[in-house]
């Protein structure tokens, strides 16, 4: 690779570092303008900043990961590689939970349970008493994304 395109990736990874940085502090900061009486409402705001923060480190991480591994191991950014390691450890889980599940998948809570409810093609998961906590195989879910050519 020439020393021009190297430069050229480096930025772009910059760029996007800016902006995930500013993305992630926007959506803590927005939030605040609101007034949250009790603990009920308290604890809904943190979850939907950290719904709100999930969502966007995955519409910024994977590009960055890309971009980073094209440069040389010399040159990638210690910052970039601690975002992909943290991807990697989700990534590499047997089983994985509803909010895992909605990480890595980007598809809704609503929708796994839909899913879930179909009689032909439904998502396989794992429910060992009734009302139970949902965990799914990953191995499984690979293979029923492929079957069943849904875009991930």
């Amino acid at each position: 690779m020439d020393k021009k395109t190297e430069e050229v990736i480096k930025e772009v990874i910059e760029d996007i570092l800016e902006l995930r940085k500013k993305k992630l502090r926007t959506d803590i900061y927005d939030d605040t303008s609101f007034f949250y009486p009790n603990e009920e409402s308290q604890r809904e705001r943190k979850e939907r900043i950290k719904y709100r923060q999930k969502r966007t480190m995955k519409e910024f991480d994977i590009p960055l990961v890309k971009l980073n591994n094209i440069l040389k191991k010399e040159e990638q950014y210690a910052e970039v590689i601690e975002i992909e390691k943290q991807m990697k450890k989700l990534q590499s889980k047997k089983y994985i939970n509803v909010k895992e599940f909605t990480e890595i998948y980007g598809l809704s809570s609503d929708w796994q349970k839909n899913r879930r409810a179909t009689i032909r093609n439904r998502l396989p998961f794992i429910q060992t008493v009734n009302n139970g906590k949902i965990t799914y195989c990953v191995e499984e879910l690979k293979i029923w994304f492929e079957n069943n050519n849904i875009r991930k």
